[in-house]
């Protein structure tokens, strides 16, 4: 953790700074996915939920409410969601309920086309159209001038007679008789907290929340429930999509000076809190995330409403290729201080695309200050898992991460399906071992299926995709349908799961003493000075312990390698365990990818376990049974 923020690190690895035994209940409950499946929901949910997934994400945006009556959803999208829900809720999936208005479908609207009389021009900010009946200003307004898709893109100002002004200049000539598609907002986009503009936004926000509970409580029939069987999601990421917010981004000219996007995603988090506690019997056992934190740094789990449960993350990696894609933040060596003077920087050439970068010290942003049980301060604000208090009390605050996934395609667009697949394989048990042993309650992969594809981001096998498409009964030969990512995951959930304890309350904490090889294989290749060593295997070896029982632990174990893409050769490591209550134990390992045992040998001395065994780029599992 000794990384300040606005700094990075290819050596220091933040993760490394604790080690917990977590129960193994928690990695079975905290598997996710998301799921947007529009055509036979039913067969994609069976097929998830036999291999591990308890929870599904997807998106009903305020866009989907009807513009003339806000207590229902467009009818052509309601039977879509119904079937949905009800076949997460067949298999025992808990569905997570994406609250969002992306700024393409920001909230109700209702369009219409309008034909231009007379040729606009570029610049233009005047246009004559052959009617204006039901326009209004401030509400109406041309969608997708700049060639986004953006609803209302630019606002109507001023109507006289059949001539409209809008709030910024055309990007492109209209020619006479053209048509063009105008949009009418139902709401106004987000100005500033506590103006009657805003004030008006909110009221509908609130109805949209209470529509969208309304109609999941009914259709998982839970209105009398203490558990309505569903969770929240505020809003998904900043970084697109996300104009609604800001008033200004409809103008060429700001219209709201004391407008702050960072006053409204927390007075919009607040304001959701507020009034979810307000109507709190429609809202029994639903858990609350905060999505406004998917993207960035600065929400932190002190500055939650007590009402909000979660922090989001989208920790997708990056193909970075150094030392060209070196960031403009302020070095740190291995030492942990700064590389100060030019001729003491030193990056090292090497590439990554992986998993877990987001909690290395290779992001000033690394998810581990809001993931640890350490809390630590940012501008004076305090992260970390333990970093708020209610009533005095501290309250811990998980990471729930509601997206995450590799996509081959996008390193090697080449790339073939078989291998694409064995690349996901590995990612996602990287993935789901690393983040839920981490501090993260749930993570959701990124995606089912829907548009997505064997080479890129499909988890269920596109094969699977296809069949379920033109059929309505699971087969009854499956493996042929299964991709390799929901194998590796249903092998690991086994073990987890064989001879499990779900109330296990006596939590062994496992020390690692030692980790030490004889070949030196490395990262990347230092400088020969001690501050810009080579960055071993062995200090990048991850060690994810779990308990199953009083007895029993799986120990998901591997090499958190840079690149994904090549595939690393196993090598022998000895690791050295503390725990006098490991003296009689009996030690297997397991890899869950190619389903088959491996070597291992130990040897017990001095209330300290030594085990000799191979390790990878993927999680093996060390399955350790205290006989004592």
């Amino acid at each position: 953790m000794n990384i300040p923020f606005g700094t990075h690190s290819h050596w220091l690895q933040p993760w490394r700074a604790y080690l917990e035994t977590v129960p193994a209940k928690k990695f079975l409950d905290g598997i996710g996915i998301v799921f947007q499946e529009k055509q036979n929901p039913k067969l994609i949910a069976q097929m998830l939920a036999k291999h591990g997934v308890r929870h599904a994400r997807f998106e009903i945006s305020w866009g989907m409410l009807d513009y003339g009556d806000e207590t229902k959803l467009i009818t052509n999208k309601e039977t879509e969601f119904k079937n949905r829900l009800i076949a997460l809720k067949n298999f025992g999936i808990r569905p997570l309920i994406l609250l969002n208005s992306n700024h393409g479908l920001p909230c109700p609207i209702k369009l219409q086309n309008k034909r231009v009389t007379t040729t606009a021009h570029i610049g233009d900010r005047k246009i004559i159209l052959d009617s204006v009946n039901n326009l209004s200003v401030g509400y109406s307004g041309l969608s997708n001038i700049s060639g986004k898709k953006w609803a209302a893109e630019a606002l109507i100002t001023e109507i006289r007679g059949n001539q409209i002004t809008i709030s910024k200049p055309l990007s492109k000539n209209i020619m006479a008789g053209s048509s063009i598609e105008i949009a009418t907002l139902k709401y106004k986009p987000f100005s500033s907290p506590g103006t009657i503009d805003y004030q008006e936004t909110l009221s509908g926000w609130f109805n949209y929340i209470n529509t969208i509970a309304g109609f999941v409580t009914k259709t998982l029939e839970t209105e009398n429930n203490d558990d309505k069987g569903f969770d929240l999601e505020i809003w998904n990421e900043l970084t697109f999509g996300s104009n609604f917010l800001n008033i200004n981004s409809y103008y060429e000219h700001q219209l709201d000076e004391h407008y702050s996007k960072k006053d409204i995603s927390n007075n919009l988090i607040g304001e959701t809190a507020r009034y979810i506690d307000n109507h709190s019997n429609d809202f029994l056992g639903v858990k609350i995330t905060n999505g406004f934190a998917n993207t960035i740094p600065w929400p932190a789990s002190s500055q939650l409403p007590p009402r909000i449960h979660a922090l989001s993350k989208h920790p997708y990696p990056k193909f970075k290729k150094y030392p060209q894609d070196e960031p403009k933040s302020k070095p740190v060596n291995a030492l942990g201080l700064r590389d100060l003077e030019f001729q003491s920087k030193f990056t090292p050439h090497y590439s990554t695309f992986f998993p877990e970068s987001s909690a290395t010290g290779l992001l000033s942003s690394t998810i581990v200050r809001d993931m640890a049980p350490i809390t630590s301060e940012v501008h004076g604000v305090d992260h970390g898992r333990y970093g708020r208090k209610i009533s005095g009390q501290v309250v811990s605050t998980p990471i729930w991460i509601t997206e995450a996934n590799v996509s081959p395609s996008n390193y090697d667009p080449n790339i073939s399906n078989e291998r694409a697949l064995k690349i996901k394989a590995k990612a996602a048990a990287r993935y789901f071992c690393f983040f839920l042993n981490k501090g993260a309650e749930r993570l959701y992969l990124f995606a089912a299926g829907g548009r997505w594809k064997d080479n890129n981001l499909a988890v269920v096998q596109e094969n699977f995709l296809k069949y379920a498409f033109s059929n309505s009964d699971y087969p009854i030969k499956d493996d042929f349908y299964i991709s390799p990512a929901l194998k590796v995951l249903k092998r690991i959930c086994d073990q987890m799961t064989l001879n499990i304890d779900s109330d296990l309350v006596d939590i062994k904490q496992l020390k690692i003493i030692s980790i030490t090889d004889s070949h030196n294989h490395y990262q990347f290749q230092g400088n020969n000075i001690e501050k810009h060593p080579n960055l071993y295997n062995r200090d990048v070896f991850t060690f994810l312990p779990f308990q199953v029982n009083q007895k029993k632990f799986v120990i998901p174990y591997y090499i958190m390698t840079r690149n994904l893409m090549e595939d690393m050769v196993s090598e022998s490591f000895t690791i050295k365990i503390n725990g006098e209550q490991l003296s009689k134990a009996s030690v297997q390992v397991y890899d869950p990818i190619n389903n088959r045992k491996l070597p291992v040998s130990t040897k017990y001395s001095h209330d300290n376990l030594s085990i000799k065994l191979t390790a990878t780029d993927y999680p093996y599992l060390l399955i350790i049974n205290n006989n004592t």
